[in-house]
């Protein structure tokens, strides 16, 4: 399977869900894929779960290798998307939405959102990171289809 670039909606649906006391199992598993290369997250998401108040956060910065680093490249395509789509990002809505799908086109990765997409000739203000991923050929999937790939049984 490719590795996979996780987005906070799917951290913090999983935080609220299952919390690292009652599904350490799940938390395990995740933290093993993080270790193997096979999950990962742009910094930009980092940022964005710690507008939270929850303890996700000192959980992402436990573990060695989960958050990379924005790239130049990664930054070009920021740009582009941000060209193509003026109105998606609105202040802190969407902030990061441009730096995970470009994170995931020029690393070859699978995004992990909860969002669905917007219906046929949604203005750019409404569409959602499936929307955008596939203009830029990037393949996205819920949490529950990670943990099927993964093969995670709890």
């Amino acid at each position: 399977m490719s590795t996979t670039e996780l987005r906070a909606s799917s951290e913090i649906h999983l935080g609220r869900q299952h919390t690292h006391q009652h599904g350490a199992p799940l938390w395990l598993s995740m933290e093993s894929a993080v270790r193997g290369g096979d999950i990962c997250m742009c910094e930009m998401v980092q940022k964005e779960l710690g507008r939270g108040d929850d303890d996700l956060l000192a959980w992402v910065k436990r573990i060695p290798g989960f958050v990379c680093k924005t790239t130049d490249e990664e930054l070009q395509t920021v740009a582009e998307i941000s060209a193509a789509h003026p109105a998606w990002v609105q202040g802190q809505k969407n902030y990061a939405d441009p730096f995970v799908i470009a994170h995931a086109k020029d690393d070859g990765l699978i995004v992990v959102t909860e969002e669905r997409r917007a219906g046929p000739n949604a203005e750019d203000k409404n569409l959602k990171i499936p929307n955008v991923s596939d203009e830029y050929g990037v393949t996205c999937m819920k949490f529950f289809d990670l943990l099927r790939t993964q093969g995670w049984k709890f």
